[in-house]
Protein backbone atom coordinates (compact mmCIF):
# COMPACT_ATOMS: atom_id res chain seq x y z
CA UNK A 1 0.00 0.00 0.00
CA UNK A 2 1.51 3.09 -0.98
CA UNK A 3 1.07 6.50 1.16
CA UNK A 4 -0.78 8.95 -0.37
CA UNK A 5 0.51 12.12 0.31
CA UNK A 6 -1.43 14.40 -1.89
CA UNK A 7 -4.70 13.96 -3.97
CA UNK A 8 -5.29 17.17 -5.83
CA UNK A 9 -7.19 18.79 -8.91
CA UNK A 10 -5.00 21.13 -11.52
CA UNK A 11 -5.82 21.25 -14.88
CA UNK A 12 -2.79 21.60 -16.11
CA UNK A 13 -1.66 18.55 -14.30
CA UNK A 14 2.59 18.39 -14.07
CA UNK A 15 3.69 21.97 -14.31
CA UNK A 16 6.44 24.01 -12.91
CA UNK A 17 4.13 24.37 -9.76
CA UNK A 18 3.66 21.14 -9.26
CA UNK A 19 7.08 19.92 -10.02
CA UNK A 20 9.22 22.88 -8.17
CA UNK A 21 7.25 22.85 -5.48
CA UNK A 22 4.03 20.40 -4.86
CA UNK A 23 6.38 17.25 -5.39
CA UNK A 24 9.26 18.59 -3.17
CA UNK A 25 6.90 19.66 -0.26
CA UNK A 26 5.15 16.46 0.22
CA UNK A 27 8.03 14.35 -0.35
CA UNK A 28 6.54 12.18 -3.39
CA UNK A 29 8.41 9.98 -5.34
CA UNK A 30 5.86 8.65 -7.38
CA UNK A 31 3.18 11.19 -9.51
CA UNK A 32 -0.23 9.26 -10.55
CA UNK A 33 -2.55 11.31 -13.30
CA UNK A 34 -5.74 9.83 -13.31
CA UNK A 35 -6.86 11.21 -16.37
CA UNK A 36 -9.41 9.24 -18.87
CA UNK A 37 -7.97 11.66 -22.19
CA UNK A 38 -4.46 11.66 -21.14
CA UNK A 39 -4.50 7.51 -20.08
CA UNK A 40 -6.03 6.53 -23.91
CA UNK A 41 -3.12 8.80 -25.18
CA UNK A 42 0.06 7.37 -25.31
CA UNK A 43 1.90 10.97 -26.74
CA UNK A 44 0.79 12.82 -23.46
CA UNK A 45 1.44 10.01 -20.93
CA UNK A 46 4.96 10.61 -22.30
CA UNK A 47 4.95 14.05 -22.13
CA UNK A 48 4.11 13.94 -18.49
CA UNK A 49 6.58 11.38 -17.97
CA UNK A 50 8.97 14.10 -19.13
CA UNK A 51 7.83 16.89 -17.10
CA UNK A 52 8.55 15.49 -13.92
CA UNK A 53 11.79 16.10 -12.18
CA UNK A 54 14.36 13.44 -12.14
CA UNK A 55 13.59 10.23 -9.78
CA UNK A 56 9.91 10.50 -10.33
CA UNK A 57 7.78 8.22 -11.96
CA UNK A 58 4.77 8.51 -13.45
CA UNK A 59 1.70 6.85 -13.97
CA UNK A 60 -0.96 7.78 -15.94
CA UNK A 61 -4.52 5.83 -15.34
CA UNK A 62 -7.91 5.99 -16.27
CA UNK A 63 -10.49 6.56 -14.00
CA UNK A 64 -11.57 3.15 -13.86
CA UNK A 65 -8.00 1.85 -13.77
CA UNK A 66 -7.53 4.19 -10.58
CA UNK A 67 -10.41 2.22 -8.94
CA UNK A 68 -9.18 -0.99 -9.85
CA UNK A 69 -5.64 -0.19 -8.51
CA UNK A 70 -6.49 1.09 -5.32
CA UNK A 71 -9.10 -1.57 -4.49
CA UNK A 72 -5.90 -3.62 -5.83
CA UNK A 73 -3.15 -3.26 -3.57
CA UNK A 74 -3.93 0.72 -2.75
CA UNK A 75 -1.01 1.98 -5.48
CA UNK A 76 1.42 -0.80 -4.28
CA UNK A 77 4.43 0.09 -2.67
CA UNK A 78 5.98 2.97 -4.06
CA UNK A 79 5.48 6.21 -2.42
CA UNK A 80 5.17 8.66 -1.34
CA UNK A 81 2.42 9.63 -4.07
CA UNK A 82 1.26 12.88 -5.20
CA UNK A 83 -2.42 12.06 -7.32
CA UNK A 84 -3.49 14.65 -10.13
CA UNK A 85 -6.88 15.17 -11.58
CA UNK A 86 -7.01 17.35 -14.44
CA UNK A 87 -11.05 17.88 -13.03
CA UNK A 88 -13.87 17.87 -10.78
CA UNK A 89 -15.81 15.29 -12.84
CA UNK A 90 -12.52 13.30 -13.11
CA UNK A 91 -11.71 12.86 -9.26
CA UNK A 92 -15.42 12.58 -9.01
CA UNK A 93 -15.57 9.53 -11.52
CA UNK A 94 -12.53 7.98 -9.68
CA UNK A 95 -13.99 8.21 -6.79
CA UNK A 96 -17.30 6.01 -7.83
CA UNK A 97 -14.56 3.83 -9.57
CA UNK A 98 -13.17 2.43 -6.39
CA UNK A 99 -10.53 5.25 -5.49
CA UNK A 100 -11.63 6.50 -2.14
CA UNK A 101 -9.53 8.95 -0.98
CA UNK A 102 -9.91 10.87 2.07
CA UNK A 103 -8.34 14.01 0.94
CA UNK A 104 -9.12 16.67 -2.09
CA UNK A 105 -7.18 19.52 -2.23
CA UNK A 106 -7.80 21.79 -5.43
CA UNK A 107 -5.61 24.47 -7.14
CA UNK A 108 -5.59 25.80 -10.48
CA UNK A 109 -9.04 25.25 -12.72
CA UNK A 110 -9.70 27.21 -15.44
CA UNK A 111 -13.11 29.07 -16.03
CA UNK A 112 -15.54 28.72 -19.10
CA UNK A 113 -19.48 29.22 -19.50
CA UNK A 114 -20.92 29.35 -15.93
CA UNK A 115 -18.23 28.84 -13.64
CA UNK A 116 -17.57 31.37 -11.06
CA UNK A 117 -13.30 32.20 -9.34
CA UNK A 118 -14.23 30.63 -5.71
CA UNK A 119 -10.86 30.83 -4.39
CA UNK A 120 -8.00 32.20 -6.46
CA UNK A 121 -7.57 30.66 -9.57
CA UNK A 122 -10.07 28.24 -8.68
CA UNK A 123 -13.23 28.70 -10.70
CA UNK A 124 -16.38 25.64 -10.45
CA UNK A 125 -19.92 25.49 -12.12
CA UNK A 126 -22.63 24.37 -10.21
CA UNK A 127 -22.30 20.61 -11.74
CA UNK A 128 -18.75 20.87 -9.80
CA UNK A 129 -20.20 22.11 -6.80
CA UNK A 130 -22.62 19.71 -6.75
CA UNK A 131 -20.04 16.64 -7.29
CA UNK A 132 -17.61 17.94 -3.96
CA UNK A 133 -20.80 18.38 -2.29
CA UNK A 134 -21.27 14.82 -2.74
CA UNK A 135 -17.56 13.69 -2.28
CA UNK A 136 -17.93 15.77 1.45
CA UNK A 137 -20.76 14.61 2.46
CA UNK A 138 -18.85 10.57 1.72
CA UNK A 139 -16.04 11.87 4.29
CA UNK A 140 -13.67 13.20 1.71
CA UNK A 141 -12.02 16.48 3.53
CA UNK A 142 -11.58 19.14 0.52
CA UNK A 143 -9.71 22.46 0.69
CA UNK A 144 -8.48 24.82 -2.09
CA UNK A 145 -4.87 25.84 -2.10
CA UNK A 146 -3.11 26.76 -5.37
CA UNK A 147 0.39 27.08 -3.89
CA UNK A 148 2.00 25.82 -0.57
CA UNK A 149 2.59 29.32 0.39
CA UNK A 150 -1.15 30.43 0.06
CA UNK A 151 -4.06 30.15 2.51
CA UNK A 152 -5.66 27.25 2.99
CA UNK A 153 -9.64 27.98 1.88
CA UNK A 154 -12.04 25.18 3.18
CA UNK A 155 -14.79 23.86 1.02
CA UNK A 156 -17.43 24.85 4.03
CA UNK A 157 -16.57 28.59 3.16
CA UNK A 158 -16.73 27.91 -0.46
CA UNK A 159 -19.83 26.43 -0.63
CA UNK A 160 -21.61 28.71 2.22
CA UNK A 161 -20.52 31.56 -0.18
CA UNK A 162 -20.77 30.00 -4.00
CA UNK A 163 -23.36 27.14 -3.29
CA UNK A 164 -25.72 27.43 -0.96
CA UNK A 165 -27.97 25.55 -2.56
CA UNK A 166 -26.74 22.17 -1.54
Amino acid sequence: MAKLALVRIDSRLIHGQVATQWIKRVEAKRVIIVDDAAAADEFMASIFQMAAPPGISVDVYSTQVAGEEWTKDQFGNKGPVLVLFRSVPQAFSAWNCGFQFPELQLGGIGGGPGCVNVAGPVALDKEDGGMLHELHKKGVHIYFQVTPNMNVTSWDTVKAKFFKEL
